[in-house]
């Protein structure tokens, strides 16, 4: 038995024109639970009760065809056999339509065969690994109601199996589902053809003409003669892709009909502008008014090197920075040196602090992961006229997990960032210290839209004397993103006027947002933590408010109003995008 799509009117049927006057009805669907939303949804009675063109000719034809529509609705949910009853009481202004649906009994799976074909057969390992994936995947078992959804979701998954490694060509030849209505019984089968078994050929590259060959080729995971696997090529487009070298990248095979069944896989690509400079000016409620400056050039030395370089200016924080990131090696890991210079004047802190470096990182699937080592010269100057100048050689490790459901609008899923580093004082380092710091964000979805956010992040520097630490491997909190109601960075020790970082730090936060207004939400928060010398002597500071929520294209734009219970103060906080 086949089951086409469900044909249903988009426009209203045409009126004569003497009988074009408007017959005002509502309906009554009498029907078994999940069944009537069915209705209600997809019937044209249900969707045309409030068009002011409905006439009583137009409406007797829809009343007519409805046992026949809700018949072919009811079988996408595995019910043929229905009885169905349509009337119309006129004497009430507006007139009342009524149906009445005994829906019957469900029809059940009473078999399921699904038989591949082809050079798959002598593949005895394969065959027995596709035995057991349908086994366990096979959304419609024995025993369960035939619906239209699962069986179209049955046979796409189970050609996509062939589909994804070695049998690139694979294709279903018959599919059909057979009821027999007086039992009440479906016998489902399935033939799909899996076509042969085909390996990588060379790989050809198109679209080159102002980055080198090898900023593609040293990135091809995988090697000429493996085995198709269409994951190889999908993860060389997204790595392709989110490189600044390229604005389109587009990797397929060609599946040659006849053997050898070598499949070639072709590269094109469409180059990015060399060149890049971009200027900015914005507010934050954490450092001021701010302007930008920004150059990156995507081919130094003729080699696929990113320069990138920047100049920002901040009222409490200026910045110089450069740097260059060397394209992925084929061993997975992208290389970076930089160097850079920031000078920030917050909470009666003024800090100038120079940093050079080398980092090597790596994306996998949900995780990253970079390993950096730092030479760090950091003047630090208190309010009261104190001076220190520490400095060091710092190795660190950092490791990000992000298991979301959307990156840029998170409703469920976690996101942990583990971070891990120090220095051995006399190696070009004033101290020796290990900093270890953690932070997680959960979201939970309510309802259909809403969502908490919980967040937890605490920090620890292990050394003897924090004062000869810089000031990046200590702690200070306050402000947007952590405890608001508090200016930023005004949570940490106090000395010689100013506030000046500690060593352990944590900070809790809970979140609920609410819909209100099309991709408006609104928020209510708690944010709790503080900054200290050691944790006996950790004090907590408590932050309440309220704030709105923007997911725009571009990423969540949010705006609180928090109260710092201790210091009684309220602080205005603006952010932009999801803080990992």
């Amino acid at each position: 038995m086949a089951f086409p799509f469900l044909s249903l009117a988009e426009e209203l049927p045409a009126a004569d024109a003497e009988q074009s006057v408007y017959f005002p009805y509502v309906l009554n669907i009498e029907a078994p639970g999940d069944l009537q939303a069915l209705l209600e949804k997809h019937l044209d009675l249900a969707r045309w009760k409030t068009e002011k063109r409905m006439t009583k000719e137009q409406l007797s034809r829809l009343i007519d065809n409805a046992p026949d529509v809700v018949a072919g609705l009811l079988a996408t949910e595995g019910y043929f056999s229905p009885r169905v009853t349509a009337s119309m009481d006129e004497s009430t202004i507006p007139a009342i339509v009524s149906l009445d649906v005994d829906a019957g009994k469900p029809t059940l799976v009473r078999s399921v065969d699904v038989n591949y074909l082809g050079d798959i057969i002598p593949d005895e390992v394969r065959m027995k690994r596709l035995e057991e994936r349908q086994e366990q995947n096979w959304p419609l078992p024995k025993g369960s109601i035939f619906r239209q959804s699962d069986w179209d979701s049955a046979k796409r998954g189970a050609v996509s199996s062939l589909l994804n490694r070695r049998y690139p060509a694979a294709k279903l030849v018959h599919a059909e589902a057979s009821v027999d209505p007086e039992a009440n019984t479906v016998d489902l089968t399935v033939d799909i053809d899996s076509g042969p078994a085909y390996f990588y050929g060379p790989v050809s590259i198109t679209g080159l003409s102002r980055y080198p060959e090898k900023l593609i080729r040293n990135n091809i995971q995988f090697r000429e003669g493996a085995e198709y696997r269409r994951n190889d090529l999908l993860e060389l487009q997204t790595y392709l892709q989110n490189l600044p070298h390229f604005s389109l990248v587009l990797v397929d095979v060609d599946l040659p009909p006849d053997a050898p069944f070598i499949a070639p896989v072709k590269v094109t690509v469409q180059e990015a502008p060399l060149s890049k400079i971009s200027t900015g000016l914005g507010y934050s409620t954490n450092t001021g008014m701010r302007g930008s400056f920004d150059y990156r050039y995507l081919n130094l030395m003729d080699r696929g090197w990113v320069l990138d370089s920047g100049v920002s200016l901040q009222q409490k924080e200026q910045s110089a920075s450069a740097g260059i990131t060397f394209p992925r090696f084929a061993s997975g890991y992208e290389h970076r040196v930089y160097a850079s210079y920031v000078n920030e004047n917050i909470q009666g802190l003024d800090t100038s602090t120079w940093k050079t470096g080398v980092s090597r990182s790596s994306t996998e699937k949900n995780i990253d992961r970079l390993i950096a080592i730092e030479y760090q010269m950091e003047r630090r100057e208190l309010n009261d006229g104190t001076v220190s100048a520490p400095q060091s050689l710092t190795a660190k490790y950092q490791w990000v997990r992000r298991d979301v459901d959307r990156i840029r609008n998170p409703r469920s899923g976690n996101v942990i960032t583990l971070e891990g580093g120090g220095a051995l004082k006399g190696l070009l380092s004033d101290e020796s210290f290990v900093r270890l710091y953690g932070r997680g964000v959960q979201f939970w979805p309510v309802g259909e839209k809403s969502v908490v956010v919980a967040r937890l992040e605490a920090g620890d520097t292990f050394t003897k004397e924090s004062f000869n630490v810089p000031s990046d491997w200590l702690f200070r909190t306050g402000g947007s993103s952590s405890v608001r109601g508090y200016d930023y960075q005004s949570l940490g020790l106090s000395l010689g006027g100013s506030t000046i970082p500690g060593r352990v730090m944590a900070v809790s936060s809970i979140e609920y947002q609410q819909p209100v207004y099309k991709d408006w939400l609104g928020a209510v928060f708690v944010d709790h933590g503080g900054v200290g010398d050691q944790w006996k002597d950790w004090r907590g500071s408590t932050g309440v408010g309220v704030g709105a929520r923007w997911a725009s294209p571009v990423g969540v734009i949010g705006f609180d109003v928090a109260r710092g219970v201790e210091e009684n103060q309220f602080r205005v906080h603006f952010t932009m995008g999801v803080t990992f």
